[in-house]
């Protein structure tokens, strides 16, 4: 019979676990430090095999249609892909800095942050605070259905004019 060894460092374990703790006791940390930490939680975390997030059919549709009556669409619906990929268990917040998500969808910093900005003013998402988002928990989760309900009970739901 064949023996399994483990494929990742024990410590990979204790560093995940300490990053995932930092980000998530209320400190002031400036965005800089949490993309940072969000940065090096990417490289020492397992990779998800499979992860899901749950949208809201309905709500998705209509964060689709304000994203296409946007400026600039396109850049808007990759940032939006983009962010939804880097989703936080259980908190929905984006686990991504605008570096990061513009390299995902292989645009300008500065195009991510104004596509952020957009997508805040159409409700997909929630500004946290300067260079933070999470996601419109009535939009979509990632976890806890539970948690979701708790989080989308301060959240408006999005409503698009026609």
């Amino acid at each position: 019979m064949a023996k399994i060894h483990r494929a990742r460092p024990k410590q990979y374990d204790r560093i995940t676990e300490s990053i995932r703790l930092i980000l998530d006791v209320p400190l002031d940390l400036s965005p800089a430090a949490r993309d940072s930490l969000a940065e090096a939680l990417g490289k020492f975390a397992p990779p998800e095999t499979w992860g899901f997030v749950m949208l809201n059919p309905e709500q998705q549709r209509l964060v689709l249609q304000a994203i296409d009556r946007s400026d600039r669409p396109l850049i808007t619906f990759k940032i939006w892909n983009a962010a939804i990929s880097h989703l936080c268990y259980d908190t929905g917040e984006i686990m991504a800095g605008r570096e990061r998500l513009a390299r995902d969808a292989n645009i300008s910093p500065d195009e991510a942050s104004r596509a952020l900005a957009r997508l805040a003013e159409i409700g997909a998402l929630v500004r946290l605070k300067p260079g933070r988002y999470a996601i419109n928990p009535h939009v979509g989760w990632q976890g806890s259905l539970i948690k979701r309900e708790a989080a989308a009970k301060k959240t408006p739901l999005v409503v698009v004019g026609k």
